[in-house]
């Protein structure tokens, strides 16, 4: 029969470990989507986990070691999963790796409390109730101090992983190996714990570094993941931004056509003398004028993105000024040259375009050549406030998955060519771009 006591002590020793757990998986779930009323679910959750699990306790209670250990941990671990499916709307095979990083969180704490504060254990055993509040306390510092720290080094920054479904069955599989390993190896130490302490020592350790090594590895392919997918992303922009330029360049050359078939025909009718209204000549000239204000840095590429941008911010009242030499960009390929200058104007004009004083809608460009280097600048007035992380501005439009690239690609761009980009900003914005030019032989 089981005593008070015993029950008591189920209670409060147990207590603490489903709920470690489901904080440990929580802290890797950052990137999931929530299901309604969330709170409500996670708090019925953790209720009815701490209760399962002193049930489970119970039950397996003088079923022998591999039952007290293995199969208990396991049936633990195998109803947060599917709390972790009620919490939040994804795939088993999308949580069940965020579990198992979870319970190596977990399991890195029990063992470092179990290295340096196991002697808290005596107490109980020999029936001093007194120690529980200490036994508890103890692990639970241990275990925010441990888990805030690998929670920053590992779970704080992570992106789901995108796209790669041969990355997720890698992960999914390396999960499932470590979870089944962890367990096993965990249940046969702690079957001999009384036989050597400097053993037990050692196997802790092991086990401290086994999970780190997963928690890396999760790491590391999230990320990869997330560069790959990023990547992906840039390669499709700058495609459009190619297709996108060829067009334009398709346009300015027939209005030019057009332009200047007008004009011959204008001055035709002025020398025949036809009865042509003044004023509609005047307007029409002014019209074709779109043809002598083509702009010309002397980089054909340049020409037809500053020509048409420029076109666009006439209509929207936006006053952009260039002072280029365009021949310094001869050894950038045409789309090198659409992806960065197109998006650094584009940047630019959608920040003036939200300003409402006419008088601050300006955007300078300037390319020059300084030292043997290639110094871009673009220089705007904008709105509201920027941070600036990494060198690059976040993205104003509160979703820096799908959003900011543009900067990534300028800075892809001149990285490709041994550059930098540099962003300052005080009453303007200030982007500035070097890249070294070519020796010449």
């Amino acid at each position: 029969m089981l005593s008070i006591y015993n029950i008591l002590g189920a209670v409060l020793s147990l207590s603490p470990f489903p709920m470690k757990l489901l904080i440990g998986e929580m802290c890797f779930a950052g990137f999931f989507k929530r299901r309604e009323r969330f709170v409500l679910r996670l708090i019925i959750s953790t209720i009815i986990q701490v209760a399962i699990s002193i049930f489970l306790y119970l039950l397996v209670r003088g079923k022998g070691w591999f039952a007290e250990n293995t199969l208990y941990y396991f049936l633990q671990f195998a109803v947060s999963v599917a709390f972790m499916k009620l919490l939040f709307d994804e795939k088993l095979s999308e949580l069940l790796p965020c579990a198992v990083s979870g319970y190596m969180m977990e399991h890195i704490s029990a063992q470092i409390f179990e290295i340096f504060f196991g002697y808290l254990k005596i107490g109980l055993e020999n029936g001093d109730s007194s120690q529980f509040l200490t036994f508890i306390g103890v692990q639970i510092i241990v275990f925010l101090a441990a888990s805030g720290i690998l929670w920053l080094a590992f779970a704080k920054n992570a992106k789901d992983i995108s796209g790669s479904s041969e990355l997720k069955r890698s992960l999914l599989f390396l999960s499932v190996i470590t979870l089944c390993v962890v367990l096993l190896l965990s249940s046969v130490r702690d079957r001999y714990a009384g036989e050597s302490q400097a053993l037990m020592v050692i196997t802790r350790l092991l086990s401290i570094f086994s999970c780190l090594t997963l928690l890396y590895i999760r790491y590391v392919i999230l990320e990869k993941s997330h560069i790959e997918a990023e990547r992906a992303e840039l390669e499709r922009i700058v495609s459009l931004e190619r297709k996108q330029f060829e067009q334009s360049r398709e346009n300015i050359e027939l209005i030019n056509i057009k332009c200047h078939d007008m004009r011959h025909k204008i001055e035709a009718w002025e020398k025949r003398g036809l009865d042509v209204d003044k004023d509609e000549i005047a307007e029409m000239k002014n019209l074709i004028g779109i043809y002598d204000s083509r702009i010309k840095t002397g980089n054909d590429t340049l020409d037809i993105i500053l020509t048409e941008r420029s076109l666009y911010c006439e209509k929207e009242g936006i006053r952009l000024s260039c002072i280029a030499d365009g021949e310094k960009l001869g050894f950038m390929t045409t789309g090198d040259i659409c992806s960065l200058f197109g998006n650094a104007v584009e940047n630019a004009i959608e920040a003036v375009s939200k300003l409402d004083n006419p008088e601050d809608r300006i955007i300078s460009l300037s390319v020059r050549e300084k030292s043997g280097m290639l110094v871009i600048t673009v220089d705007n007035y904008y709105s509201g406030t920027l941070r600036v992380e990494n060198g690059l501005p976040k993205s104003t439009k509160g979703d820096d998955d799908n959003h900011g690239f543009g900067m990534k690609s300028i800075r892809l761009v001149a990285e490709k060519y041994g550059g930098e980009v540099s962003v300052t900003v005080d009453d303007m914005f200030h982007l500035s771009v070097i890249i070294p030019l070519p020796t010449k032989i």
